[in-house]
């Protein structure tokens, strides 16, 4: 029994030693290099860019929207920050960390209908794991408000950073493959032209994600930071043209005097199927055309503001 607790006690102390050394060694590593692969955009969005325009949104946002299309039309800096699953709640918290320390003069902020119904799950938080308790207080503040359990895991290293030590290490053997254009992630162009969806039913929109819309403008605004809202093109057939989801936004967009871009049934898209890689997103030659019209109408609105 003795033989027992003492072998229980050893290792329990030999995996804790090696957790607070491993936390240590991975915490100055984030601290003081950008994250590789998969996290390297979004690393570059929270902690580097100084972009004056910055696109905020899901995958429909990232390969929608070439940002060197925009800077070259704008004579503005601008930096896609699309990450591919997340929803209004992460968009939130992202912006929060931005505004920390850049204020840019745009944000752009990219929503789908669907992503704002009551039954949609919210974003991977996953990701934002290694950011927390290194100086990020809205990512602090959504961790620390998780359930005991789960504040409990996040006192692990070995939990904390799962998601990316192993591509820390493998990046550092070969070189990283992941590569964007300012954030922007262009769309193959399919071999199969894809064809158009038709979906029976939307969720009403969440008040519980419309209250986190109306946060993240008024924050917005708070800071001098001029904010659109759009909805992306896609081939997809909804019930009804006016969706709950896309009037409400529009009336939360008038009531806060915020300029309003609904795309998402665009006739001249949805009548060439050629210039998506999908359903849902523009392939490399749509996002072309798409950068060039949110260029057009951001030059208008910013001339028209003069």
């Amino acid at each position: 029994m003795k033989r027992v607790l003492v072998f229980i006690i050893c290792t329990f102390s030999i995996v804790l030693i090696a957790d607070i050394v491993f936390g240590v060694i991975v915490t100055n590593y984030v601290k003081s290099h950008h994250l590789p692969g998969r996290f390297q955009p979004l690393d570059k969005l929270i902690r580097q860019t100084d972009a004056e325009i910055l696109l905020i949104g899901n995958s429909v946002i990232q390969d929608a929207i070439n940002p060197q299309i925009v800077e070259d039309s704008m004579k503005l800096s601008c930096y896609n920050g699309g990450i591919a699953g997340q929803d209004p709640f992460f968009f939130e918290t992202v912006i929060d960390c931005i505004l920390q320390r850049h204020i840019p003069q745009i944000i752009v902020l990219g929503l789908r209908p669907e992503e704002l119904g009551e039954n949609i799950g919210d974003g991977i938080f996953d990701v934002l794991k290694p950011y927390y308790h290194i100086g990020f207080n809205s990512i602090d503040e959504h961790f620390d408000n998780m359930s005991p359990d789960n504040r409990l895991l996040l006192k692990s290293s070995f939990y904390r950073f799962n998601s990316i030590w192993v591509r820390i290490l493998l990046y550092s053997l070969f070189d990283d493959t992941i590569y964007t254009n300012n954030g922007f992630i262009g769309g193959d162009i399919p071999a199969q032209i894809p064809t158009i969806q038709e979906i029976d039913h939307v969720d009403k929109p969440s008040e519980r994600k419309l209250n986190c819309l109306k946060r993240i403008i008024n924050k917005c605004k708070e800071k001098g930071v001029k904010i659109y809202i759009c909805f992306p093109p896609c081939l997809i057939n909804f019930p009804k043209d006016n969706l709950p989801c896309i009037t409400t936004v529009k009336s939360i967009c008038e009531q806060h005097q915020v300029s309003f871009f609904d795309d998402h049934n665009d006739y001249h898209f949805k009548q060439t199927p050629e210039l998506f890689h999908d359903a849902v997103h523009l392939n490399i030659n749509g996002a072309e055309i798409y950068s060039r019209k949110i260029a057009s109408r951001l030059k208008k609105e910013l001339n028209n503001k003069k």
